[in-house]
């Protein structure tokens, strides 16, 4: 069996390509992004937007609910919920506000 010389020389720069264009380092910050509007689609666990700290730890979420309903939570720096705008079961329109523990201090519904 004989060896073609181009198709061996094809295949290693092929393969050296894909390795340079994929990296071995995590290239996934794409720095700022500028645009008109951004539509977020379920993909059957929700359409959300979620923030993180430098430490990792989550900050905010903006998105679907569990009963298919919109709502924005933020955190603070320790991940506990410091706020929650959005729907209660019953569909009504919900502010709530917890203390530095995540412990409920606010909540008013907007049912009349």
């Amino acid at each position: 069996m004989q060896i073609d010389f181009k198709s061996f020389l094809i295949g290693v720069l092929t393969t050296t390509l894909f390795f340079v264009l994929s990296g071995f380092e995590d290239s996934s910050n794409f720095g700022d992004i500028v645009v008109n509007s951004i539509t977020i689609k379920d993909d059957g666990h929700g359409g959300f937007i979620t923030a993180y700290n430098q430490d990792q730890k989550r900050t905010l979420y903006l998105g679907t609910g569990k009963n298919e309903n919109g709502y924005v939570q933020t955190y603070n720096k320790y991940e506990q919920p410091t706020a929650y705008i959005g729907s209660n079961r019953d569909m009504d329109g919900v502010i709530v506000l917890n203390d530095r523990y995540g412990a409920l201090g606010f909540s008013q519904s907007g049912k009349k």
